[in-house]
């Protein structure tokens, strides 16, 4: 049986509010100092990225990869930046 939706209903897309980023494609190269990492990988976001920083909820730095969190709260994805977040993610 296929469900489908009601007339009128509004159809619902998931749209993605997190991404991984492989660190291997960033050309950062400061493990040795944790805090300057981080440093570093919040400024490629924001700058090289331009993720806006009142929509970056929140990054998490693994051994090979970045998590980033997007706040839930904001419509932003028809914005240049976050095709382009997309496209590194």
């Amino acid at each position: 049986m296929i469900l489908k939706p009601l007339k009128g209903s509004p159809i619902k897309t998931n749209k993605i509010r997190e991404f991984t980023i492989k660190t291997n494609t960033i050309d950062i190269d400061a493990e040795y100092d944790f805090a300057l990492y981080s440093e570093m990988i919040e400024e490629y976001l924001l700058e090289d990225l331009e993720v806006p920083y009142e929509y970056l909820e929140s990054f998490k730095i693994h051994d090979d990869f970045i998590n980033i969190k997007l706040s839930p709260a904001k419509k932003y994805f028809n914005d240049d930046w976050y095709v382009n977040l997309q496209r590194v993610g």
